[in-house]
């Protein structure tokens, strides 16, 4: 801890809380028990390790940090996603009603979140911006380097967050459920990839998915499901998802 601005409030003069990258929660989650090194692996551009360390950094205030990040979003979200125990409440929610899209030809199914009362769509938005947000205000990276680039966009994210400012209008936020039973409880802190004109950053996190795309070139594929801007608020559930984030993990273990 020590005394600074908060990187959210832009408070000055405050008590700063040593803020994760990932979520403690998520950590406690990837955790094995059974296993003689229970801790989970670490992945980056730079190394695989197995650690019980955490990514953390002074940052935020203690107003910011509980009161914002964590209620508006991040508690909703971890209680919801795959737990260690195997309970997985957001997929029980879903599969307990028909899809509202899908098709025998594909192994997704698309869900209207905002006909489903027992999802906190807005939970799920926020947290998910405040994930990408986190990547992009820090050095987490070993070599000092930011892992999330989000331009001109990260003050819009900024007043997201703080409640001053919608959801900006060139950026899509895409949620899935992902259905894969051998590494279900994979994470790894956001990552960036640049497409044709545009930006996507990733993050898993245990039976979850989140792809942020940002800039003016996005497709209109990609704006249709937007799962902020589109009414509907739509929510895919599929294995398809999977084998992209083992390539990603493996690809950051090559370099």
């Amino acid at each position: 801890m020590g005394i600074g601005a908060c990187l959210l409030c832009l408070g000055e003069g405050l008590e700063l809380r040593e803020s994760h990258f990932l979520p403690a929660g998520v950590y406690r989650i990837l955790r094995d028990d059974d296993l003689p090194n229970p801790n989970p692996w670490q992945i980056t551009k730079e190394r695989a390790i197995q650690t019980s360390s955490q990514l953390t950094a002074p940052l935020l205030c203690g107003t910011c940090e509980n009161e914002r990040l964590s209620k508006n979003g991040e508690n909703w979200v971890l209680a919801n996603c795959l737990r260690k125990n195997g309970r997985f409440r957001l997929a029980s929610i879903l599969a307990s009603r028909p899809p509202d899209v899908f098709s025998s030809a594909s192994p997704t199914r698309l869900y209207y979140a905002a006909g489903i009362p027992e999802i906190n769509c807005s939970a799920l938005a926020y947290f998910a911006v405040s994930m990408f947000w986190r990547g992009s205000i820090h050095g987490w990276n070993s070599d000092g380097s930011i892992p999330v680039k989000l331009g001109p966009f990260q003050e819009s994210f900024r007043k997201y967050l703080m409640g001053q400012a919608d959801f900006p209008k060139d950026c899509v936020l895409l949620v899935a459920v992902r259905e894969g039973k051998e590494v279900d409880r994979l994470a790894y802190c956001p990552i960036s990839d640049r497409r044709d004109g545009f930006h996507v950053h990733k993050f898993p996190m245990p039976g979850l998915a989140f792809s942020l795309a940002v800039g003016k070139n996005i497709p209109a594929m990609f704006r249709e499901c937007c799962f902020v801007h589109n009414p509907v608020h739509p929510i895919m559930v599929t294995t398809l998802i999977e084998g992209w984030l083992v390539e990603d993990a493996i690809k950051m273990r090559q370099k």
